[in-house]
């Protein structure tokens, strides 16, 4: 039996206090043990003591002594210390050895792709559970399309022909107009990581995160191409692409499907995975030409993470540099509450259709992806929970299973079937 059930490594910042702040609550409802982790004794105790955490681990995790030590621990981490890349290598590391469960906030796919490469044999020998981009990239969406999968497999006894999602129109409190205020730190320096690091086009390829020697990847290329234009058959028609990330998701929701192929659950290698973003009407008589140029935004930032032309690149960065948010950086707190933002899905085929819709609260890159991941991490921990039988480098959706989702409404979530339009 480990010390500890969850380490949080990064506690101090931004999104790290707020995951404090909901296991201290929490885990005196689970009955589980959690410490804060990051390199600083004299910062780690006070927060312990101000959020009833029941340890202080104070380590650097980039050093592969210190993080073995810290993920002999603990039953579960949860890394929010990104960005991720060049940095998180020794603790993925470190779990992947101990059977230790690692999540974390990466939007990175040039880290989770190396990750895959280097660890995944490693955590499946172990026992452990490796659940990169476990906030709101890409967790929700991730889990809607298993579920929505599982659904009509259940019904149908066949695997669906495509899987739409529509992120409804976020509701941002009165005053919330700063851009960081929309986008957290963590995501643009997610963009920022990718324009410095991945010149392998991982960006626009919606395989980028199967198994390298996955056979059906191109097969699926040619079924699901990154195609940012509205369609006639999305489930709203002039939406636009899921904002901030329309390269990740697909990818991360592929590796699901590649890895539940590979345990014999018939997902057809022709199924579409779909995604956009409602405008929820608020462009009015001018919501085709705004989808259009929203589509045209998506195209040009997924050729900038893509080219090897290092000019186009570095002019983005610099405005990004200049103008997003930062690493630790976010909104007042008062604000965080007041979001409100939805996700309806439909899973179909020549069978007919199921439908299933998630309504969450609070801010999706701030208040409801830190209460995410530390709901995700004490599934993860809890030896009662029903999870499925895997281990290695997953996704959150393979990590944790759809059997469990009823606890994320304590996380602001709430996962509920409805009726298919």
């Amino acid at each position: 039996m480990r010390e500890f059930d969850v380490i949080i490594v990064g506690a101090s910042g931004y999104t790290g206090q707020r995951v404090c702040e909901y296991l201290a609550r929490r885990a005196r409802e689970t009955g589980q043990r959690w410490a804060v982790a990051g390199r600083r004794a004299e910062v780690l105790a006070p927060l312990a003591e101000k959020y009833g955490a029941s340890g202080a681990i104070a380590a650097d995790c980039t050093v592969p002594g210190e993080a073995a030590e810290l993920a002999a621990r603990g039953a579960a981490v949860a890394n929010l210390a990104g960005p991720y890349y060049g940095r998180a290598e020794a603790l993925v590391g470190a779990c992947a050895a101990a059977g230790t469960h690692y999540l974390d906030l990466t939007g990175e796919l040039v880290f989770v792709r190396d990750i895959i490469d280097r660890f995944h044999d490693t955590a499946r020998e172990s026992g452990a559970r490796i659940a990169p981009v476990a906030g709101y990239e890409a967790l929700p969406f991730d889990l809607m399309a298993l579920a929505l999968l599982e659904g009509y497999l259940a019904k149908h006894g066949t695997s669906p022909a495509r899987i739409d999602l529509l992120g409804g129109a976020m509701q941002p409190p009165a005053g919330a107009t700063r851009l960081s205020e929309m986008i957290s730190g963590g995501t643009a320096e997610t963009m920022r990581v990718m324009l410095e690091n991945d010149f392998s086009g991982l960006a626009e390829d919606p395989t980028a995160l199967n198994p390298a020697d996955d056979p059906d990847r191109d097969e699926i290329r040619r079924a699901m191409p990154y195609d940012m234009t509205p369609r006639s058959d999305d489930l709203e028609p002039w939406s636009m692409p899921i904002f901030p990330g329309p390269y990740l998701h697909p990818a991360v929701v592929n590796r699901t499907f590649a890895l539940l192929r590979r345990e014999q659950v018939p997902v057809s290698t022709a199924l579409r995975y779909r995604e956009r973003l409602s405008m929820g009407g608020r462009a009015g008589a001018f919501q085709a030409p705004a989808a259009y140029l929203m589509s045209a935004n998506a195209s040009v930032m997924g050729w900038l993470m893509s080219t090897p032309l290092k000019a186009p690149r570095q002019i983005m960065k610099s405005v990004a540099d200049r103008f997003f948010p930062k690493p630790g950086s976010g909104p007042s707190l008062e604000n965080l509450d007041n979001w409100h933002w939805n996700i309806t899905g439909r899973a179909s085929g020549p069978a007919g259709a199921v439908a299933m819709r998630l309504d969450a609260d609070g801010h999706p890159g701030y208040r409801t992806t830190a209460n995410m991941i530390a709901e995700a991490a004490l599934i993860l921990a809890d030896p009662h929970a029903n999870k499925p039988d895997r281990a290695g480098v997953l996704t959150p959706a393979l990590a944790l299973g759809t059997n469990e989702l009823d606890r994320f409404a304590a996380a602001g979530m709430r996962f509920s079937a409805v009726e298919a339009a």
